[in-house]
């Protein structure tokens, strides 16, 4: 059999033929070696004979990948007067032979019958069509945030215009506001709003930056060089190469390392992740990344900014803050999140109350006004986590003891007392009825 300079050896993972990856040339030119480092989250890789010419594909064979390595390195070779070739596993004893076959079939070309292809092209045009309007998206995300519509509805229209793009690049949101106004809530509720509207699944991580300090846990991000703790582990992007469409949700970035600027501004600028152990790219070209930030804003100025000047002042509020401004320039979109409103914390706190009662299977009728003061000011202080421990705590007292618990599922209850000693009453069964 006769090569040409169209014939490759390529290779594919875990059955995946839209991405497929030349790595011989089989005429010889290029060489007929090729090695492939830190393969990472896979079960099998595919070999395949490619023609560009005649736009053929062919699987020419199938290595599993050991699954207790935890980053692959693997030797493809091949051999044109063999018209076949081995598959090394690197520091193992396994090696796999493939043969090339005479037969090809193009590009995506299925058995006749296998598939119906007019019902394929329908659910192809359906998803085309199912487009993320930014009211739409808006509405979603603020049965989960309260008092933040002018920040929810820019933040919709980011990402649904980022969203029609034919070339999709990397979206980056810097959040900035005191704590406990809904930032966070938003990276939390964006993968499930996204997946309703779109039917597209989304991955979500939320990592606090202030964890990510010494050296080691930096490289986590990006990857160890070789000899260095870590080399070819995992990083914390490594779920991307499985599943492009993530969310990620960074919150403090004030206290992230100046590894972490650097080499997250190097990211969103090329919407690739370039990784320091020389295993292959992450694309993020689908990612969305949320990051939050704590750092005081002039809101006045803000609230009376044009949009363009409302950025501007968030940009030159991160880059004193980060010490660069010459990397806190590279992110175009920052806004503010403003105080809660007396009534939008009220629902908040609501919210987290009736969250919490629910995890036992509990109804909340009513809270007594004067709780609710004193659970605003412990939200205004600590933030959720204050109040759901509060709320917490209170379930404890009045249940743990209790050897007829059952008494509460199912019922509505009223919330009365003190934040030092909150009763739980049961609504009386009538009540409960209605």
């Amino acid at each position: 059999m006769r090569y040409s300079d169209k014939d490759y050896i390529a290779v594919g993972f875990d059955d995946d033929r839209i991405h497929i990856t030349p790595v011989i040339l089989m005429n010889g030119e290029g060489g007929l070696k090729k090695i492939l480092q830190g393969i990472c989250g896979k079960e099998n890789m595919v070999i395949y004979h490619v023609n560009f010419t005649d736009k053929t594909c062919i699987d020419v064979g199938r290595v599993r990948l050991p699954q207790d390595i935890p980053a692959v390195d693997m030797i493809i070779r091949f051999n044109p007067e063999e018209d076949g070739g081995t598959v090394t596993i690197c520091n193992t004893d396994q090696v796999w032979n493939y043969r090339v076959k005479e037969e090809a079939k193009p590009f995506g070309m299925e058995p006749k019958g296998i598939v119906d292809k007019d019902k394929v092209r329908e659910l192809e045009q359906k998803k085309q069509t199912n487009i993320i309007w930014p009211d739409e998206l808006a509405a979603e995300l603020a049965h989960d945030i309260y008092g933040q519509d002018e920040a929810i509805k820019k933040i919709s229209e980011l990402i649904s215009a980022n969203l029609r793009r034919k070339q999709p690049e990397v979206e980056v949101i810097v959040l900035f506001g005191p704590t406990g106004v809904g930032k966070t809530e938003v990276g939390k509720a964006l993968p499930r709003a996204l997946e309703k509207l779109s039917g597209q699944t989304y991955g979500f991580h939320q990592i606090a930056l202030n964890e990510f300090i010494g050296e080691h846990s930096v490289n986590r991000f990006f990857g160890s060089p070789p000899s260095y703790v870590g080399y070819k582990d995992p990083t914390v992007f490594e779920p991307v190469r499985s599943h492009p469409y993530q969310v990620y949700l960074m919150d403090e970035i004030e206290k992230a390392t100046d590894r972490i600027y650097t080499g997250l501004m190097e990211c969103f600028s090329s919407s690739v992740v370039h990784l320091a152990d020389n295993s292959p790219d992450i694309d993020l070209s689908h990612v969305i990344f949320i990051i939050t930030s704590n750092i005081p804003v002039d809101m006045k100025a803000y609230e009376e900014a044009s949009a363009f000047r409302k950025k501007e002042i968030c940009r030159n509020t991160l880059a004193k803050a980060c010490g660069h401004p010459e990397i806190a320039g590279k992110i175009t979109n920052c806004l503010a999140f403003r105080e809660l409103s007396t009534d939008a914390l009220t629902d908040i706190v609501s919210k987290f109350i009736v969250e919490e009662l629910q995890n036992y299977e509990i109804k909340l009728e009513h809270i007594d006004e004067q709780l609710m003061v004193q659970l605003k000011k412990q939200h205004s202080n600590y933030g959720a986590r204050g109040v759901k421990d509060a709320v917490r705590e209170a379930i404890t007292a009045a249940m743990v003891y209790d050897r007829n618990i059952d008494r509460y599922c199912g019922k509505k209850v009223v919330l009365s007392g003190n934040i030092e000693d909150i009763c739980i009453t049961i609504v009386p069964e009538d009540e409960n009825a209605g």
